[in-house]
């Protein structure tokens, strides 16, 4: 072929608009097959200098990171676009449906019973960090998806002549109980995602929460934080399981269970069934949503992780035979010989440090710059409150909360306010002294969207179920249910402060306060007739770029604080999916109980 017909003869820009469009077309192995032709393709798709492609090529496959981040100028745009084509692959590569025989005339679960090593995976270190790699390429998409343009103001939300929100229960009358379903608004991002989930996730990734890998504790892998993201703002995602007119066959099988006998070989399998991964999953996650011990000053009472750390993070990553169970309380942080009381009476210390790790100064918590999110706990709080709902809420309104673009940035936010986004900031400029001055004054305005009405679910144990599984029981218990509760929550703005972290100088912390329902709520007409408490609290900004809230309420017919909650927004800023977290004592004291939270605004 004469050098006046290749591809070569085209101008650049022709043969960047292929490119594009391959991407667009999601294509991205005709853009690698196109660099491999020759040299000097190659040179035009890899050119080191030329971040335009890379930036109009990763655009027409995905949303715009710059409309939710304003300081892209080190994005790197050809690094982006390859990890998720990556991630992709490897997903698809090792999340596969779960095939069953079927069995047209006999219901049984017992069709969704499967040998064990139909179901292993690869658990090495060189998987982990796959699996974290994949991971962090997902959740990156999820935290830079297009925004979605605010809704605005339901009837019954809006302010009187007295500048206060409607009394609760006029606020519960006028709202409904679930997000508003949102305009249709297309997100690259979001479709990208359900593509790329189509068959879940790796059996070795969703395994380790549904605690099939007994002996691996999940919380200490790699992966554990990126996948504790993942599964706070998509929910616990079961194995597929698909009908099929054969039974599946490992090739593996026959010669392993040569020799053995049925019951062995009964012992080997396990109920794959939806239903059975979600209690697994629940099972999985109550130790550590409900365990007692999690509490600390080192944790802010919340959600978070311990500062200052017990030890630097390895520098290599161990083998998979290290993360073992009895590893898994080694981040708690109360004493060794600590038992809760049995009497339930507390006293007004706090559970003091292990005396062998780094402590604060008496009466401290860490600063500000030193919280980040433990996306494990948060992790199973989630699975704790959607198994709750998903038992006693209709489905449908089930889906439309847990809708996946509800996790995108500005339903709830101003119109011109979308964000400044996640940790695609300099860390260094999140740990800088906090402002000084008034500069901080001018962005005065309700950047999260905080205030509104809101709905609150509230899950918690029994005291003394509490207290018992503490103390000798492993929360495996076919009788233990969570008590849970949705309450109406109203917030009002009534004030700002300097923001929480530097990094962040337009957005200040929102100081709110406003009115909840409390156990005792019932929706009555007559605000006198319901348990309605008085809150207040603040909305600032974490270090990595998410949103913190933290509420604190009264004892009932009281001023008195009861009940702190400590929350994480799930998604980005505004977004309609709320903020999932714990409660526990306002106070802090010795014994107090802990449960789960999880708030979405409906006004």
């Amino acid at each position: 072929m004469s050098s006046s017909t290749s591809i070569l003869s085209l101008p650049q820009e022709i043969i960047e608009s292929i490119l594009t469009f391959s991407a667009a077309a999601d294509d991205a192995c005709a853009i690698a097959s196109l660099a491999q032709a020759c040299r000097q393709l190659r040179s035009v798709v890899y050119d080191p200098e030329d971040r335009h492609l890379w930036r109009v090529i990763f655009c027409a496959a995905f949303d715009d990171p710059r409309s939710v981040h304003r300081d892209l100028s080190a994005f790197d745009w050809h690094q982006a676009f390859t990890e998720r084509v990556w991630a992709r692959r490897y997903i698809h590569r090792h999340a596969r449906p779960l095939q069953v025989p079927k069995k047209p005339h006999l219901r049984s679960t017992r069709a969704t019973l499967l040998p064990i090593d139909q179901l292993s995976d690869e658990h090495t270190s060189t998987a982990h960090l796959n699996n974290l790699r994949a991971l962090n390429a997902v959740v990156h998409a999820i935290c830079t998806a297009a925004p979605r343009p605010p809704l605005p103001p339901r009837v019954g939300t809006a302010r009187t002549d007295s500048h206060d929100l409607p009394p609760l229960t006029e606020l519960h009358a006028h709202t409904p109980r679930f997000p508003p379903p949102l305009p249709q608004h297309l997100s690259l991002n979001v479709e990208w995602l359900r593509r790329t989930l189509s068959d879940g996730l790796p059996y070795a990734v969703i395994g380790l929460l549904s605690n099939e890998f007994a002996e691996i504790s999940w919380r200490h892998l790699p992966e554990a934080q990126s996948l504790g993201q993942l599964t706070s703002y998509l929910g616990f995602i079961p194995v597929p399981v698909i009908e099929s007119h054969s039974p599946p066959v490992s090739p593996n099988s026959s010669r392993r269970n040569r020799g053995k006998s049925t019951t062995q070989d009964h012992a080997e399998t396990i109920d794959m069934s939806e239903s059975a991964q979600r209690e697994r999953a629940r099972n999985c996650a109550r130790p550590l949503a409900f365990q007692m011990r999690y509490l600390s000053r080192r944790r802010n009472w919340g959600p978070y992780l311990p500062w200052p750390p017990k030890a630097p993070k390895p520098a290599v990553v161990p083998s998979v035979d290290d993360y073992t169970a009895d590893d898994d309380d080694d981040d708690m942080d109360s004493d060794e010989d600590y038992m809760p009381p049995d009497d339930g009476d507390t006293t007004p210390s706090a559970t003091p440090e292990p005396p062998d790790g780094p402590t604060l100064p008496p009466g401290a918590v860490p600063p500000p710059q030193h919280l980040y999110p433990d996306w494990t706990w948060l992790a199973a709080a989630r699975v704790v409150a959607e198994c709750k709902l998903r038992a006693h809420v209709d489905a449908t309104d089930v889906a439309q909360l847990e809708a996946w673009d509800n996790l995108r940035a500005g339903a709830w936010g101003p119109a011109s306010d979308t964000g400044r986004d996640r940790s695609m900031e300099a860390e260094a400029d999140s740990r800088a002294e906090p402002l000084s001055g008034d500069e901080w004054k001018k962005h005065q305005r309700d950047w999260a969207g905080a205030e509104g009405a809101w709905r609150r679910l509230v899950c918690w144990l029994d005291y003394d179920d509490l207290i018992y599984h503490n103390s000798y029981g492993d929360f495996i218990d076919s009788t233990l249910d969570e008590a849970w509760i949705i309450v109406p929550l109203s917030l009002q703005i009534t004030g700002y402060s300097a923001p929480s972290i530097a990094a962040y100088p337009d957005r200040p912390t929102i100081h709110v306060k406003g009115e909840m329902g409390g156990a005792g709520w019932v929706g009555s007409v007559e605000a006198n007739d319901d348990d309605v408490r008085h809150c207040h609290g603040t909305v600032s900004m974490l270090p990595d770029g998410n949103v913190r809230w933290s509420i604190t309420s009264t004892a009932p017919n009281s001023m008195q604080d009861e009940w702190a909650s400590e929350a994480v927004q799930l998604g980005g800023v505004g977004s309609a999916m709320g903020s999932l977290g714990m409660w526990t004592g306002a106070f802090h004291e010795d014994g107090d109980p802990l449960g789960v939270m999880w708030q979405w605004r409906v006004g």
